[in-house]
């Protein structure tokens, strides 16, 4: 490695008292350690995005200039992620305040983007008929882990990343959360997978080539077979791997399980999706008995083009 010296030159450490250098900072810290895995990549994700502002002091960033750059990101990567940019950095300027780099928040005072209420909403849940038709018309390297997530409920990273002999027994460990979960597998999930064909990958999913998933080349894959589908109209718009999630969450409200029976099948930590999953159901079952008794009261109508309402 000699005869590389003086040739790859090092990346000098971000000045003192900028952005980046605060968030090198930060890493090092056993806060950051301490975070799961998946969520301290996710920070750093989120770090990268806010890039422009890395060498900027920190001192002067404020409040304008955050939301200057959300509506950027929010423009070019979507809402959700301008969102959760704020929040990363918001973290990251409550480390500043403890270190006396800054004396406030500027995330804190910031907006987040709102959802365009025209669009579809993220992550909607699938009807039966969308589930259909994208297991028939899936090739096998895309089925099985839109299968994996359909029928067990698992995150997408789970679907694409769940080794083989992680299925046995039935027993996954989420990636997110790092929350044990237990599954039964679903006949048809059990089909697909004898179905498709055998790859060295320690993967169960695995790409065309047989070597597994990255998930940049999942969505890529991913949006060009739905796009299709929508052009041709057989699936609506909005249809996404972690809508699956909520497809099932949605049926196990909709069975009568609890909300801590919600949470522990979905491998989550909290109540806060499955209390949301339980309002949906709550709410079409609302919808339903009331256009049931709109369309009795109709029937003792006895002109069709009255309805006959009780007395009070």
């Amino acid at each position: 490695m000699a005869e590389l010296d003086g040739v790859v030159a090092k990346k000098p450490p971000a000045p003192n008292g900028t952005l980046k250098g605060v968030m090198d900072e930060y890493k090092k810290t056993p806060a950051f350690a301490d975070l799961a895995m998946a969520t301290r990549s996710g920070y750093e994700r989120y770090f990268e995005i806010a890039k422009p502002l890395h060498d900027v002091p920190i001192k002067s960033i404020d409040s304008a200039g955050l939301s200057v750059i959300r509506d950027k990101v929010a423009m070019k990567r979507g809402r959700r992620t301008a969102n959760y940019m704020l929040s990363v950095l918001s973290v990251l300027f409550g480390f500043a305040i403890e270190r006396k780099y800054v004396t406030q928040n500027p995330a804190f005072f910031v907006k987040r983007a709102k959802r365009d209420k025209s669009k579809p909403k993220a992550n909607r849940p699938w009807s039966l008929a969308e589930r259909h038709v994208v297991l028939a018309a899936a090739p096998p390297h895309l089925k099985v882990p839109v299968a994996l997530a359909m029928f067990t409920g698992v995150r997408k990273r789970d679907a694409l990343t769940l080794r083989k002999d992680a299925i046995k027994g039935g027993r996954i460990e989420t990636s997110k959360t790092g929350e044990e979960i237990f599954i039964r597998i679903h006949p048809e999930l059990a089909a697909i997978l004898a179905s498709v064909p055998q790859h060295t990958a320690p993967t169960i999913a695995a790409t065309s080539r047989g070597t597994p998933w990255t998930e940049s080349g999942f969505n890529s894959v991913w949006d060009k077979f739905t796009d299709k589908l929508e052009a041709e109209g057989k699936v609506r718009t909005g249809l996404t791997i972690h809508g699956l999630r909520h497809t099932l969450g949605g049926h196990l409200a909709d069975a009568g399980c609890d909300l801590d029976t919600i949470r522990r099948v979905l491998g989550q930590k909290t109540l806060t999706m499955a209390q949301l999953y339980s309002e949906r159901a709550k709410k079409e079952a609302a919808t339903k008995d009331a256009m049931e008794r709109i369309d009795l009261l109709g029937s003792r109508s006895t002109n069709s083009d009255e309805i006959v309402y009780p007395p009070n």
